[in-house]
């Protein structure tokens, strides 16, 4: 065989394992695969949802374990293979944000930031498949950690599970599930600053005057939380915690995503705002 053959052969039989991807990436979840190793789901900036093996990633040596903690940010590379991807360098980011307990925050805030995030993570892996590449997702990660580091006391119950409902709702948003909140459904006229209807088969709202018309299924929407996922949609989410907020208020946005959720293709309903509640009571 000539050995210019043999050369075209060689790189043929090894080229998935010559193809390598290089992104900045959050660190969603890692579960184990034999004793030390360790497959991380991913989210990059410019190649989406990213699952790799990283080998010996539980040494207690390991240069990468911590790296690829969970809801950490890092810059990988990633070689691609036939059977399975391998996480092959893992280093830090340069505005690298961590969850470490910080000066002037408690360690309630610090296990608030992981109850929300922890939530929203896996939400997010229920939502989003490989192959879904927008910058928008991983912005909004950024967005939710840098929301929740700010305060130096933590958020109480209410607050805590509206910002892990407003983040899910952003998220639906981005990925084409998102609910009409602007028009009556049924007229096709601005709903105002007036208490509307929720229809959930229909994603969208029923006005005061097309509801006495309605047959299905309404959910009730207080004028004031519809004004505050409207403001939610589009304010950065760290303004969410500046906002003075009526119990009843928050309540009533709570119900109304809980039937946005059921828009999306989704098992089972997110188990968020029980797991919040039960880690911060």
């Amino acid at each position: 065989m000539p050995k210019a053959t043999q050369v075209l052969l060689f790189e043929f039989c090894f080229l998935p394992y010559l193809v390598y991807i290089r992104d900045q990436v959050i660190v969603l979840k890692k579960i184990s695969v034999r004793e030390y190793d360790r497959t991380v789901f991913m989210y990059g900036r410019q190649h989406g949802l990213i699952m790799a093996t990283a080998r010996g990633a539980a040494r207690p040596k390991s240069k990468q374990c911590a790296r690829l903690e969970p809801l950490s940010f890092a810059e990988v590379m990633v070689a691609k293979g036939k059977s399975f991807d391998h996480l092959a360098v893992a280093g830090p980011v340069e505005a690298e944000v961590d969850f470490k307990t910080h000066e002037g925050r408690s360690a309630d805030s610090d296990l608030c930031v992981r109850a929300v995030t922890g939530a929203f993570a896996d939400l997010f892996l229920s939502l989003v498949k490989p192959g879904i590449s927008d910058e928008r997702l991983f912005a909004l990660w950024g967005e939710l950690i840098v929301a929740l580091r700010g305060p130096r006391t933590g958020l109480t119950v209410l607050r805590a599970q509206l910002m892990f409902a407003i983040a899910s709702l952003r998220l639906m948003d981005l990925l084409g599930y998102g609910p009409a909140l602007s028009v009556c459904t049924h007229c096709r006229q601005p709903s105002g600053p007036t208490d509307a209807w929720y229809a959930p088969e229909h994603g969208g709202l029923v006005c005061a005057s097309c509801r006495l018309s309605w047959e299905g299924f309404l959910v009730p929407a207080n004028a004031h939380a519809l004004a505050l996922l409207r403001f939610a949609r589009k304010a950065p989410l760290s303004d969410l915690l500046r906002v003075s907020l009526p119990v009843d208020v928050g309540v009533n946005a709570l119900r109304l995503i809980r039937e946005v959720w059921k828009h999306a293709p989704l098992d089972r309903e997110p188990h968020g705002l029980e797991t919040i509640s039960a880690l911060l009571v």
